[in-house]
């Protein structure tokens, strides 16, 4: 059965992972891997230098507060990811895809991807993420560096779904060129859309 990893943060984009997720199983039994993967944006960075400013009881009792701050934020982060994993499932469910399985993941984005991507057939991830800085209009860091490190097609989401009726295909001849018209041409999602096929030269 073909297999769809689907990576979401609970930013804006996360719903419209969800729909084109649906959008892409249309008509087909797939297996969707849903994952949230958590950084470690709270764990404790390297020790500071609290010298010439607070004696020794009250540096040691500062760092103790400090580490049960973010023992808490961690938790919170916890929750918060798998709330954002329980609610997409549903999203998923009610849009017709029956085989859904969540992971909660702790560590780098790149390991993760790189660790189940083998027996997928396609990654569908949002443009930004939830750390973006939207207002520099560039996409985000984990999409960046999930193009740069997969070797699968990547379906890339829109801030709100709309239907797709045409594809764009830019050829230039090379290896992956020849790739992304061998999938679509065998992806029968793929089959009723309009597909142009560019090619850009002097």
């Amino acid at each position: 059965m073909p297999k769809m990893l689907a990576f979401i943060d609970g930013s804006i984009y996360s719903d419209s992972v969800c729909d084109h997720v649906i959008w892409a199983a249309a008509g087909d039994e797939f297996d969707v891997s849903l994952f949230n993967v958590i950084e470690g944006v709270y764990t404790a960075g390297g020790p500071s230098n609290f010298s010439g400013n607070l004696g020794a009881e009250a540096k040691s009792k500062l760092l103790v507060e400090l580490s049960e701050l973010d023992q808490k934020r961690a938790k919170l982060a916890q929750k918060k990811a798998r709330l954002v994993l329980d609610l997409a499932r549903e999203r998923l469910v009610e849009g017709g895809i029956k085989n859904v399985e969540t992971h909660l993941r702790n560590g780098d984005f790149v390991d993760t991807v790189t660790e189940f991507q083998d027996d997928s057939d396609i990654i569908i991830i949002g443009k930004r993420g939830e750390a973006a800085d939207f207002a520099k209009m560039h996409l985000g860091s984990n999409l960046e560096r999930l193009i740069r490190s997969t070797n699968r097609p990547v379906l890339v989401a829109a801030r709100a779904f709309k239907p797709i009726n045409r594809i764009l295909v830019a050829f230039d001849g090379g290896r992956s060129s020849y790739g992304a018209i061998e999938y679509i041409a065998a992806n029968k999602r793929y089959a009723d859309l309009e597909c142009h096929i560019v090619i850009a030269g002097k």
